[in-house]
Parts: structure tokens; sequence; C-alpha cells
């Protein structure tokens, strides 16, 4: 494959405005658009009667859609950057929040949601992510920071907005919530992202045939594969277990109140986890940082498949929790690393497309497992295989190394 070159000229430090206007949009963005749903979820089937799956699948069909459409998104935000898509997006965003609040349909909610995944894919996630990498001289920190501060997102967010349905109700907390999509991240991303460009360098001149994308060239190669088995991987298991370690520790054991205990050290142990990143890993390099990662993500699931105690299952929360929080930042990372900066959004669209299915079924698998055997031991010793596989994808797509 020949080598992607990374543009020379980049305008932003990776520790300036562009980046703590891009964390602000995401934590307000993530927050308003994707990790308060379970909190409006339980309002809406004690409104309407409609059960957990009915209202599921409403983010289910968000996630579909914004990685259906997240390889054109990227080879937009490559050829235009992201001024554009993020600022259409975030206020997609803020109207789709003032229609859920005033639905009455199962349909409904479904139509709001499917078009709430166009938000999302416009203006979360892969976009900044590009916005970042073509934009930022060290794009490696930049990431990092844009990253961590964004994971925080849900922590910020639920108790928030918890308390603010309690106070005014499901409906006008919605309201609320548009109005600080609005004040938040439109008005943010329409100021801070004006003259930035695009992943595939400067604007061409006229009559000058642009050169195209490389996301064709890299998706026939086996290193795009090794890479998108390895990511499929961690998000089939990470979004899969966190939908059933409770159940799964009630059932070897723990008592409720200490099951959700456990689950509580996640969130801190994926920023100890980030930290050490920021402080150990030279460069904030994605590629060293998950030769050491993949590993130790395989050590945590072998670590819940063996657990039956209280200190077994805190050594687990521990290794799994700081494990998959770096994995977040070693796919933005490695991209970039790996097949070079150009063309990153399309490349980066290309692996959330190829991987919709572990993305978006990795709940509704584990449960099946578990319905067949009839417990969990079967379902974790079979995460633990398929994380050894992702190392060795890993591994492999990170020794074909083909960016700078």
């Amino acid at each position: 494959m020949t080598q992607i070159d990374r543009p020379t000229s980049r305008a932003f430090a990776p520790n300036g405005p562009l980046i703590w206007g891009l964390t602000a949009t995401q934590i307000m963005g993530w927050g308003n658009l994707y990790h308060c749903f379970p909190l409006y979820m339980q309002q809406m089937q004690m409104e309407f009667g409609w059960s957990m799956t009915e209202t599921s699948i409403s983010l289910t069909i968000g996630l579909v859609v914004a990685d259906l459409i997240a390889i054109p998104i990227g080879q937009w935000v490559d050829r235009r950057g992201g001024h554009l898509i993020m600022t259409v997006g975030a206020a997609m965003g803020a109207a789709l929040l003032v229609f859920w609040s005033q639905v009455e349909t199962l349909w409904g909610l479904y139509v709001i949601w499917a078009c709430m995944g166009v938000a999302q894919g416009f203006s979360l996630g892969m976009v900044p992510a590009a916005v970042v990498t073509a934009n930022v001289r060290d794009y490696r920190r930049g990431l990092a920071y844009v990253s961590f501060f964004s994971s925080l997102a849900g922590t910020i967010a639920i108790p928030l907005v918890s308390l603010l349905i309690s106070a005014v109700g499901w409906r006008h907390s919605l309201m609320v919530q548009a109005g600080v999509q609005v004040l938040g991240p439109v008005c943010v991303n329409a100021i801070i992202l004006r003259g930035t460009r695009g992943g595939s360098g400067e604007r061409s001149k006229p009559g000058v045939p642009r050169e195209p994308s490389p996301v064709g060239a890299v998706m026939r190669t086996r290193t795009f594969w090794f890479l998108a088995v390895a990511c499929s991987i961690h998000w089939f298991t990470s979004m899969g277990l966190s939908m059933h370690i409770l159940p799964l520790m009630q059932e070897r054991g723990m008592s409720l109140q200490t099951s959700v205990a456990l689950m509580m050290i996640n969130g801190p142990a994926a920023v100890v986890g980030r930290l050490m990143m920021f402080f150990l890993v030279p460069g904030n390099s994605g590629i060293v940082t998950g030769r050491f990662m993949f590993p130790m993500f395989a050590a945590g699931t072998l670590l819940l498949a063996l657990a039956s105690d209280f200190p077994s299952f805190v050594a687990y929360a521990v290794i799994f929790g700081m494990s998959a929080g770096v994995l977040m930042i070693v796919r933005q990372t490695s991209v970039a690393e790996i097949f070079g900066t150009r063309g990153y959004g399309a490349i980066s669209g290309a692996l959330a497309t190829v991987s919709i299915v572990p993305r978006t079924t990795g709940t509704l698998a584990l449960a099946v497992i578990h319905d067949w055997f009839g417990s969990y031991d079967q379902v974790v010793w079979i995460l633990f295989g398929l994380t050894l596989v992702g190392t060795v994808a890993f591994y492999l797509a990170a020794a074909s190394r083909r960016g700078d």
C-alpha cells in the first residue's frame, strides 16, 4: 500500500481554543444526545406503558443510522472541514430534543431517533476527531485531551438531568436541554470551527482536480481489516458487558447494592487509565498504548471469567475499566498513526460502518448466549476468546503501520 502522507501545516496547538471548544461541545453534545437516554426511557415507559425492548429499539436505530452514514460524512469532513456539518448537526440535535419532548407514539420516537442518528453522526465522535487530526499540530495529544474530557459527559450529565426531570418533568427537561444545546454546541461550533480545514489538506485550486480519498485503497488492505476486527471486538465486549454486568454479578452471589458499587469503579478506573496515557506514553501514541491495553483488556475479561468474590470483582472492575476507557482513545489515534492523517474522516467512518453489527448487537447477542447456556459463565469465556483475537488483530495492524 502506498504511504499516505500527513499534511505538513497545522494551525492550532493541542491545548488551545480549538481543543477546549471542541471538548466543551462534546461534553454537552454527548450528554444531551446520548447519555441521558436511559433516564428518559424510564419516564416514557411509565407514561406510555412501553416495554424496555420497545424503547431501546429507538437508541439502536440511532446507532445504526449514524454508522451507515459514517463514510460519506467522513469524506465530507476530509474535503470541506467540520465547520458546517458540526454546526448543522448540533442544531439538528437541539430541534430533535424539542420534537422528542412532544412525542406521543412509539413510531414517532423511532423517527426522531433515526434523525438523531444523523445529528450524532454530524457532530459527535468521529467528526471532531477528524477536525483535530487535520488542524492540530500535535494531533495525538489533541485527540487525547478531547477524548479524555468527553468521556466525562455521562458522569456530568446524568445526575444533572436526573435532578432536572425531578424538578420540571421529562418533557420540560428535554426543552431545557435543547436550549443548552443551542447555547453550547451550536454557537461554539459556529465560532471556533470557522477557518478549519479538512483532512485532505488545503482546498484545491480552480481547475486542479482534487486528489481522491484514500479510503478505497485503505479498505482493500489487510491492515484495515485487522484494525476493524480489533475495534469491533472492543465495541462488542464493552457495550455488551455494560448492560449485562449487573445481573452477572448478582448471578454469582453479589447483592444489588454491592454490584452497583462495583460498577461505579469502572468510571474512575477509566480516568486513571487515561491519565496514565497522558503522562507515561511518549507522544500519547495510540499504537504504543494499544499494544499494552489490548492485552490488558483481555486480562480484565479473564478476571471476570474467574471472579467469584468481592476482591476478584474489584480487580476486574479496575483492570477492565482502565483498558476499556483507554482503548476508546487508541481507536482514534491509531487510525492516523497506521494510515496517516489524509482521509482520516473517511477511514474512521469506514471502520464505524463495517462494525455496525458488533456495535449494535452486543447486548442482544450476550442475552441470547446466556439464555442458551443458562448462565453467564460461557458468555464470559466466549468474550475472553474474542478479546484474545482482538489483541492479535491489533498487533497485526500496528505491525503494518503506514502513517507518520
